[in-house]
């Protein structure tokens, strides 16, 4: 496809947008608290509706970017954050702060089925450049609290969110104006004899990956949710230390804080897991890859459970390095279980999967926690990759004599 770089580009700028979003709300409570009058409860319920329609919306939009194109898609979202954005910051009341950041929800999931569809198709190294794509969202969520803080300090809330407005509004102006070559995608109707990709994979087959990219998605959101709070309970020593020497101010001098850096830390590992994962999926058979970080990752789950300290922070960064360099692995598979017209769509699909299941992940981790306790999450994570570790296999009977690689041309 001509015009590559513009082809990740663009992509990687939605997906670091998506996540910037999905973190820029929570991080902007306590202020929206002291704004609104409300409670921290109440406040964080405002962002549900937009954190459902992040994963409602995207199979749609993904419908929409095979039937029509990626770049148009990927414009619209573009637009859509903005006009989400300036909405948000333009509103006073919980019903309009609550329903701008819906709206913001419906535009910004775009980037998954879209962007990820636009780099299958177009990307000569397409796990180097979906491995880019999960480091893009990774680098959102870590700077996401930081810069909107600072915005906050410097402006307010309102600020902030006009802030975030003018970045994706820059983002869709600037894509008007490329050109993107996408008229070699089949779209519309075709002949079964014609869908290279997905000849040869029975339904069941299909069925079978798309459940496993499930249990994936919740094993990495349970790890989202208890990791931090995990830190501050059992590494509250060097949690401490790490206070001591960033020399942080009273208000932030606080076990809570420390944990949080110390988890962002961690999360940067992950970003260079992204980028050897997408560079070993160029080189290798995908589903060999798949079992090969998964069946790291299940002993790590295990131990995590045990551990405290300088043994729990040096474990979870291992864990954290693996558990995101699988991404660009499991994203290459979609494209490859996914028939060609409809790979976007794929992507859509896998996003509802992994944020609208994963999201129960809340309600796991809360309900371990209470009747047992926070260190046994891992213990249920680590059942649920042994789970996957079997249906891997499983799938290699399935696709035996069959070789999965990125670059076999579709």
């Amino acid at each position: 496809m001509k015009n590559e770089k513009q082809v990740i580009l663009f992509p990687i700028a939605s997906h670091f947008l998506f996540h910037f979003y999905e973190i820029a709300f929570p991080a902007l409570a306590i202020p929206l608290t002291l704004s609104l009058g409300m409670s921290l409860k109440d406040v964080l319920a405002l962002g549900f509706p937009m954190y459902v329609a992040f994963g409602i919306f995207a199979l749609p939009w993904g419908l929409f970017a095979d039937h029509y194109n990626n770049r148009l898609a990927l414009i619209i979202g573009f637009f859509g954050c903005a006009a989400g954005s300036f909405l948000t910051a333009l509103s006073s009341t919980p019903a309009g702060i609550m329903w701008s950041l819906a709206v913001i929800g419906t535009f910004c999931c775009i980037c998954h089925p879209a962007g990820m569809g636009l780099i299958s198709h177009g990307a000569e190294n397409r796990g180097s450049a979906l491995g880019i794509f999960s480091v893009a969202g990774t680098v959102g969520l870590i700077v996401g609290p930081f810069l909107v803080g600072i915005l906050n300090w410097l402006a307010g809330w309102k600020v902030a969110y006009a802030a975030m407005g003018v970045a994706s509004l820059l983002c869709g102006v600037a894509m008007l104006f490329v050109r993107i070559d996408e008229s070699h995608i089949i779209r519309g109707p075709v002949e079964p004899d014609n869908e290279r990709n997905n000849k040869g994979f029975a339904w069941g087959t299909v069925i079978l990956f798309f459940w496993v990219v499930t249990l994936g998605g919740l094993v990495y959101r349970i790890n989202i949710v208890a990791l931090p709070a995990y830190l501050e309970l059992k590494a509250g020593l060097l949690a401490k230390s790490l206070h001591g020497m960033l020399n942080i101010s009273t208000v932030a001098a606080t076990t809570t804080m420390a944990a949080a850096a110390l988890t962002s830390l961690i999360y940067v590992a992950g970003i260079f897991g992204q980028i050897w994962g997408g560079k070993i999926a160029d080189r290798h058979e995908l589903k060999r890859l798949w079992l090969f970080f998964y069946a790291l990752i299940l002993p790590l789950s295990l131990v995590l459970a045990f551990l405290s300290d300088h043994w729990l922070v040096a474990a979870a960064t291992v864990y954290v390095f693996f558990a995101l360099g699988i991404q660009p692995v499991e994203n290459s598979l979609i494209a490859k279980f996914t028939p060609p017209r409809w790979r976007s769509t794929g992507y859509g699909l896998a996003a509802i999967l992994i944020f609208g299941v994963g999201a129960l992940a809340v309600y796991l981790v809360g309900w371990v926690s209470a009747n047992q306790s926070l260190g046994a999450v891992y213990l249920y994570s680590g059942g649920m990759v042994l789970l996957i570790v079997a249906n891997i296999a499983l799938l290699f009977l399935l696709t035996r004599g069959r070789d999965i690689r990125n670059r076999d041309g579709v």
